[in-house]
């Protein structure tokens, strides 16, 4: 009884530790982008900031284009939510915003810039690898799902989307958008004869698992 609870203690003690450090880097990417630079963390530019310079207009020179300029009221909300939270984190104490924000910023930068260095570099090749493999395995999965639920109409869904079959599907899935990248630089006719590979290959993996989910039925009726 002992060792159970303490294996049941350690597995809450993961758990919260990865739920901290997932809110922790949320908060970081967050605090990151709120601000351009340290300075306007630890209160370089806070007179600027509080107290801006008065700016003024001349309400004759707008006309009615300025009106469509405006931005749309989920665009205003979000940048009033942003900042809501900028003044509130400016509305802390310096000793606060040197120990915990600075430290949250420099790691949310650190995340945003290496968000996008991948983006640019190691993602952007296989963009359309990537969107092509997702269209593929929710196509098969749509399918699937409706064949299945046509022949077997009492099935539950949990039954028709075990594990085994959703890793199924998506490895299928998966591997046609690959067949797509490598299989043309062996054989030059492939782009050709690829969305009949792709429809035999399929339709072979549904009926496969569609005569699992049959056997199932039958040993259960």
């Amino acid at each position: 009884m002992k060792n159970k609870e303490d294996h049941d203690t350690m597995i809450n003690k993961k758990r919260l530790n990865k739920t901290a450090v997932a809110l922790t880097m949320a908060a970081a990417v967050l605090v990151g982008s709120l601000f351009s630079g340290p300075e306007d963390i630890t209160g370089g530019n806070m007179q600027q900031i509080l107290e801006p310079e008065p700016i003024v207009m001349d309400i004759d020179s707008f006309d009615a284009e300025v009106q469509d300029e405006e931005p749309a009221p989920e665009e205003a909300k979000k940048n009033g939510i942003k900042a809501r939270i900028r003044a509130a984190i400016l509305a802390m104490p310096k000793w606060l915003r040197y120990v915990v924000v600075l430290p949250l910023w420099a790691l949310g930068y650190a995340l945003l810039l290496l968000g996008s260095f991948l983006q640019q570099t190691v993602l952007a090749p296989f963009a359309g690898v990537i969107v092509s493999a997702l269209i593929g395995i929710a196509a098969m999965i749509g399918l699937f799902a409706v064949t299945a639920k046509m022949l077997f109409p009492d099935m539950p869904w949990r039954k028709i989307f075990s594990k085994g079959n959703l890793i199924a599907l998506i490895v299928t899935g998966a591997a046609l958008a690959a067949a797509d990248v490598i299989v043309p630089r062996y054989y030059s006719g492939y782009p050709y004869v690829a969305a009949a590979v792709k429809l035999a290959a399929a339709l072979v993996v549904i009926n496969i698992l569609l005569a699992r989910l049959k056997s199932f039925a039958e040993k259960f009726a």
